[in-house]
């Protein structure tokens, strides 16, 4: 629940950011909109490169958040530390779909198998 909040204010936070950005720069700004008609093309690159960086900043963030969310569920699934989950060790969603998980049919799901799962 706590990691749902946090995303949820962090995409807010992207979403919002850059209509407060050009709020802010409308109202310090004397003559904003004839200043945006006289931008060059090096301003919009620029532009463009910022809003990318800004985008991945936040994809990466939601990235290692959810690597980190799988390693830990992963490891909590692994009791015996084994590297893998057997068919003993599964719960829920996973033990009811053990065989469609166990994409190498080894009889234990790996930690890319179960990677797999979490990401569909």
């Amino acid at each position: 629940m706590k990691n749902m909040i946090v995303r949820s204010i962090v995409l807010l936070f992207a979403v919002l950011t850059p209509f407060l950005v050009v709020g802010y720069a409308m109202g310090i700004m004397p003559n904003f909109l004839q200043a945006v008609n006289t931008l060059n093309v090096i301003d919009v690159i620029w532009l463009i490169l910022l809003g990318a960086m800004m985008l991945g900043v936040y994809w990466w963030l939601f990235y290692i958040e959810e690597e980190e969310e799988i390693t830990e569920e992963f490891m909590e699934l692994d009791r015996n530390h084994d590297g893998y989950i057997s068919r003993d060790e599964a719960e829920g969603y996973l033990a009811e779909k053990f065989e469609e998980c166990d994409a190498d049919h080894d009889g234990k799901i790996s930690r890319h198998d179960f990677e797999l799962v979490m990401h569909h």
